[in-house]
């Protein structure tokens, strides 16, 4: 038999078995013009039967009933499709065994041709609308499959009874059956993300209130995440509530996007009023000189060029200051400050006023020139304004950052912070602008600054958690090296991590979980070995999965194994290239750098430890070593040295890959 496109793709089917000495398809065809009318030969029906959306069966008997097909996507065929029966006669059995299966009896001896039309009509709209459910559950349960976000649907009492598969929740079939509060009690959530769902499933129950794109975050610091949650009544034929259906999804990369171009346009608010500040001392310079240049001093006009020049230079700083992110730079820029100090000193220095580098000259910083310029020429320029022309200045290092310094009158304990703020001066004729331009290009640059008390009475303004190399030199590697003969989780990651050495290939293959390795958290797994003396770990990271644009994979020296132990790291994130975290203290805060940008092939990652100072040093291909960064850490013989590897999410393992893995010892005067 061939059917037409338009019966297999069209209208609802009634599948007439026999019949063909009757009037009955003819009458069926006439009166029930919403349907198609298909006849099927009796002996061979079930093997004509087309694929599609049959609705309802005539058939003379029952005898079909155990070799009815089962039409595709709507179940057992007696569930989905109503049976009609219509024997010549009336037989005991046969009606016994039709209503038994669910089908409906009536003998054409006492059934007029009208009556057959009219149950016919109502069977197969009735199994129009089961075979329409049974496709719309299929339908939903593929969604459920293939859906990459949160979807679910709940209970009155706010239990699951259908959940799509996510990486980042409990498979489905642990779901189903319990609330998210009972998940969260047996998971040990720390988030409070499920115990909130639980309770919004409820309310929107009780009021019949829907919850449209409620976005909320959950988490602090580096760990901080954001959902959208959408969440509707599921009710039921009647109008009374049955649950909820909710649709719950990860806007965190979004939510952080809104947050940076919120203070992009914050900045850019106060460009004007700092290009004006600091263009301000060139120009007055200009003109000065063009007049004398209007005499006939020819000597003038190149003051004002300098002049400028320096005006052009200074607005590509401050072009680059509020402009440009150093998310995706080519490569991560260092600057010699000694060098750049004396250079800047040199566009504000008055004949009287004195500045002492008190600064090796090695000594670099994690930033381009463009980035560092605009502090400190605001710094000296503050110094000058508020101590006078014949002051005295000092720039030197701190431990993790620097500090400008004068012998001025000082800043009041009162006052400290108010100075940072735009307009805020005690000069008389200052504007307030210098050092809240300061304070902006640090916290760019995600630095930290407070005034301290000089030496002299003066101010001293520190410029603290700066990616900086004070003594920047490798130290000498020695023959006696060590392999990562240990590993162990650290801290509360929540799943067990692992590391195993891929001989074959020569790869250390580690997985861990935990909230981080910054703040309060120094959650990850570690693959190590203990070292005595100065020593050096380096690693090349081959491969860092993404759980979180903050998970994290590098090489790390620590006090001990223990939670609370101080410790260096350098490693790579997926979102925010090379990083640094340092714990200083014993259980203290770990303070972290993002220094947003790392080529593709700058992953090979150093540590050197000698006595308490710790350098990090990121290299393209293992043979020139740049140092990032160097700190003193407290730490006491044996130190643990290895590989760490974190999630950012709890619960979630992810996997690093590093090569060329290698613990040697230092020299003693390395």
């Amino acid at each position: 038999m061939t059917y037409t496109r338009r019966q297999l793709g069209g209208r609802p089917r009634i599948l007439v078995v026999g019949f063909q000495d009757t009037a009955i398809p003819e009458r069926l065809d006439a009166e029930l013009d919403e349907f198609v009318i298909d006849r099927v030969d009796e002996r061979a029906w079930d093997n004509d039967v087309p694929a599609g959306s049959v609705v309802c069966v005539l058939t003379r008997s029952s005898s079909t009933a155990s070799t009815d097909p089962e039409p595709a996507s709507t179940g057992p065929w007696e569930d989905a499709v109503p049976r009609i029966v219509l024997p010549d006669s009336h037989d005991d059995t046969l009606a016994a065994e039709t209503v038994a299966t669910g089908g409906t009896y009536l003998p054409l001896s006492d059934t007029s041709l009208e009556t057959v039309v009219d149950v016919v009509r109502d069977a197969a709209q009735r199994g129009e609308r089961n075979v329409n459910r049974r496709l719309r559950t299929a339908a939903f349960e593929q969604l459920l499959d293939s859906y990459d976000e949160m979807m679910y649907v709940k209970n009155r009492e706010g239990r699951y009874v259908a959940a799509s598969s996510y990486s980042h929740r409990p498979d489905p079939s642990v779901m189903l059956g319990r609330t998210a509060a009972e998940l969260a009690r047996e998971q040990d959530n720390e988030w409070n993300v499920l115990e909130k769902e639980h309770e919004d499933a409820l309310r929107v129950v009780e009021t019949g209130d829907p919850i449209l794109g409620e976005v909320e975050q959950y988490g602090s610091g580096e760990a901080a995440f954001w959902y959208e949650r959408t969440a509707y009544p599921w009710t039921g034929e009647d109008g009374e509530p049955r649950g909820t259906i909710s649709v719950t999804r990860e806007v965190s990369e979004w939510e952080r996007e809104k947050r940076s171009m919120r203070h992009r346009i914050e900045q850019l608010e106060r460009f004007t009023s700092f290009v004006s500040h600091d263009l301000r001392s060139p120009l007055q310079i200009a003109d000065g000189y063009l007049e004398l240049a209007r005499t006939g001093d020819e000597a003038a006009l190149e003051r004002v060029e300098e002049a400028n020049d320096r005006m052009r230079e200074l607005i590509g700083d401050l072009e680059a200051l509020v402009s440009t992110d150093r998310v995706g730079d080519t490569e991560t820029r260092t600057t010699r400050l000694a060098e750049l100090a004396r250079d800047v000193w040199t566009v504000v220095d008055r004949a009287s006023a004195t500045l002492h580098v008190e600064i090796p000259d090695e000594t670099v910083v994690t930033a381009s020139e463009s980035e560092v310029r605009p502090i400190l020429e605001n710094l000296f320029k503050n110094a000058i304004d508020h101590a006078g022309p014949d002051v005295t200045v000092w720039i030197g290092a701190l431990d993790h950052g620097f500090y400008v310094e004068d012998d001025g009158p000082g800043v009041s304990a009162g006052e400290r912070e108010q100075v940072f703020e735009e307009g805020y001066t005690t000069a008389d004729e200052g504007t307030g602008t210098g050092l809240a331009i300061v304070s902006d290009a640090v916290e760019r640059l995600k630095w930290e600054i407070d005034i301290r008390s000089g030496r002299q009475g003066g101010a001293k303004v520190a410029v603290a958690n700066v990616p900086m190399a004070t003594d920047p030199a490798l130290g000498a590697t020695t023959t006696v090296t060590h392999d990562l003969d240990d590993s162990r989780d650290v801290g509360n990651v929540n799943a067990d991590g692992s590391a195993t050495y891929e001989a074959a290939t020569d790869e250390w293959v580690v997985t861990g979980a935990g909230d981080d390795i910054y703040a309060e958290n120094n959650d990850f797994h570690f693959a190590f070995t203990e070292v005595d003396g100065p020593a050096s770990v380096q690693a090349r990271l081959v491969d860092l999965e993404e759980i979180n644009h903050y998970s994290k994979g590098g090489v790390i020296v620590r006090d001990s194994v223990e939670d609370e132990a101080t410790h260096g790291y350098v490693g790579l994130t997926p979102g925010h290239g090379i990083e640094t975290t340092w714990r200083q203290t014993p259980g203290g805060e770990t303070v972290s750098q993002q220094l947003e940008s790392s080529p593709e092939d700058v992953n090979w990652l150093r540590l050197d430890r000698v006595g308490d100072r710790v350098t990090c040093y990121v290299s393209r291909r293992g043979e020139e070593w740049r140092a990032i960064d160097q700190r003193t850490v407290p730490l006491t013989d044996p130190i643990a040295v290895g590989l760490a590897v974190c999630s950012v999410v709890p619960r979630a393992l992810c996997t690093a890959r590093f090569d060329n893995v290698s613990v040697r010892e230092l020299a003693p005067d390395g």
